[in-house]
């Protein structure tokens, strides 16, 4: 009797307690509490979940929306815009954007590597410098992939401003020249620094000499025009600085912006002339747009940024 008493006893107090922490399950803990801030955190973060689900599978449908969007129209021959092109691979760009960003490292490492390279043999850099130079290309790959990464993060970014972002040359690495020249003294200085200027003044006369040769044949300068605009184009280079001066150039030698370049050449051309340009430069301009569109393609916002100049 005792025995099956003590068994009851146990039994009614496991179901007692059993039901007791059901019941207090069922109930919202008490505010603020730990277990209270516990609950509404693992609630919100159901809630968030559930949200960024239901936004996924919106953002899928509105990209395959807008690829097929994109499909029909070059199907039926309707035109479309490179922006429109780059707005549609940007959800795809972002997938695979870890490999474009080794591939990018790999190629700007090995760069970097051939003309750390060059300069050791040349200059007999200590490994101390070496490695600083490393530092700076490094440095300078990082910004120029913030560059590219913001463009296709942005949903307002067009086709020119990816072209613009990607679009690195020489001069976007003068940093690491100046690093140079801050490593050399005497006689390597100075033959470091005269084969930066000769070619950077290469450059200069090569574009002076090739824009002034294109307007001659539109307008047909005189000799003195011909000496007078050369000075134009050379202060209009986008390699010049003062002190970049072609072989007995003489004369001002401040920069000109495109826009004071442009004013200076109208400068100088005789009224017929000025009007043969403008008309030159009109026509360019509806070729380079006539190109576009017989692809079916218009042509994206601000395209002439890329053309460079027209002349």
């Amino acid at each position: 009797m005792k025995v099956k008493q003590v068994l009851g006893l146990i039994i009614g107090i496991i179901v007692g307690l059993s039901g007791g922490i059901l019941f207090m399950k069922s109930q919202r803990p008490k505010p603020d509490s730990l277990e209270d801030r516990l609950e509404l955190a693992e609630q919100r973060a159901a809630r968030s979940e559930r949200q960024l689900g239901a936004l996924r599978k919106y953002a899928e449908r509105s990209e395959r929306g807008g690829l097929r969007r994109l499909a029909r129209d070059l199907k039926d021959g309707k035109e479309v815009s490179f922006d429109d092109v780059l707005g549609t691979a940007k959800p795809w760009m972002r997938q695979i954007s870890p490999v474009m960003e080794r591939v990018r490292k790999v190629n700007e490492a090995n760069w970097a590597d051939s003309r750390v390279s060059e300069w050791t043999r040349n200059y007999d850099l200590s490994d101390a410098e070496k490695e600083e130079l490393k530092s700076y290309f490094r440095g300078q790959s990082e910004t120029n992939a913030e560059k590219i990464t913001e463009v296709i993060e942005s949903d307002e970014s067009g086709f020119v401003d990816f072209v613009q972002a990607t679009n690195n040359d020489w001069r976007d690495f003068e940093g690491a020249s100046d690093l140079m020249e801050s490593f050399l003294e005497g006689e390597e200085l100075e033959v470091f620094q005269n084969e930066r200027l000769d070619k950077r003044v290469d450059a200069v006369q090569e574009e002076a000499d090739r824009k002034l040769g294109r307007l001659d044949e539109v307008v047909g300068l005189d000799d003195g025009q011909q000496e007078e605009l050369f000075r134009v184009m050379v202060r209009g280079s986008d390699d010049y600085r003062p002190g970049v001066n072609p072989e007995e150039y003489t004369g001002d030698a401040s920069p000109l912006d495109r826009a004071a370049r442009d004013r200076a050449i109208e400068a100088v051309l005789r009224p017929e002339q000025r009007a043969v340009f403008d008309e030159y430069r009109e026509e360019q301009a509806r070729e380079i747009e006539e190109q576009w569109r017989k692809y079916q393609l218009a042509p994206p916002k601000d395209f002439d940024l890329l053309e460079g100049d027209i002349f």
